[in-house]
């Protein structure tokens, strides 16, 4: 597949056509790596560490202690 690379602003963009995110699952905003390797461009899903869930955490989004809940049963701690 040839594709060529584009003025976007001042940055170089290209454009992932439709079929290509299909077949590798690949969404709209989903955030991607991007490697060199030998005058070669690698592309791969971006992952997110631990560190980076954690700190998404707000008081807004935070679920409530569940062991400071009353029992519901007969459940002991």
């Amino acid at each position: 597949m040839l594709l060529e690379i584009q003025k976007w602003g001042n940055s170089a963009a290209l454009r992932i056509p439709a079929a290509v995110l299909k077949e590798t699952g690949l969404q709209i905003g989903q955030k991607l790596v991007l490697k060199t390797d030998g005058g070669k461009l690698l592309l791969a899903p971006a992952t997110e560490t631990l560190d980076d869930l954690v700190a998404r955490i707000t008081p807004e989004n935070r679920h409530s202690s569940q062991l400071d809940d009353p029992a519901a049963g007969n459940e002991a701690w």
